[in-house]
């Protein structure tokens, strides 16, 4: 048989599908923002049989999620808290903490325990925070 009709990839298993978020650490809460557990019930019912691996994984989630409200102190920062921040130079970056498979670094959404979330838990406004890119100001905390 000519090479051109057989597959380069042939008895080599086809990669699993990539997970959303980043992977939840074992013995980790696996902690989800109210809004974030309405969105993915809303992406697994309108889901068809045929997305059996997303079914199983948002099923999965889902089924050990701990939805978190937001805190009765709305002035700190927390787990839900949409937070901005300036840095020296004048540049305001947002952030919004968290749970694992809500996470989107590109879109601001980080896990509650990266290091930026880390270090933001319980600043108030007008605190300056340590962060990997330098120290910034808080300058708005919403929920």
């Amino acid at each position: 048989m000519s090479k051109a009709f057989t597959s380069e990839d042939a008895g080599t298993p086809p990669e699993p599908p990539r997970r959303r978020g980043v992977p939840i650490p074992v013995g980790t809460p696996n902690y989800i923002t109210d809004a974030g557990a309405r969105a993915l019930r809303s992406e697994l019912d309108g889901l068809s049989p045929d997305d059996h691996d997303r079914v199983r994984e948002l099923s999965e989630h889902l089924a050990t999620a701990v939805i978190m409200l937001p805190p009765p102190d709305r002035g700190r920062v927390a787990f839900g808290a949409t937070v901005t921040v300036i840095d020296e130079d004048g540049e305001s970056a947002t952030y919004r903490i968290v749970g694992a498979i809500e996470s989107s670094p590109r879109d601001g959404a980080i896990y509650w325990q990266s290091p930026i979330a880390l270090a933001l838990h319980d600043a108030v406004v007008g605190d300056f925070v340590g962060l990997p890119r330098g120290d910034v100001e808080v300058i708005a905390i919403e929920y």
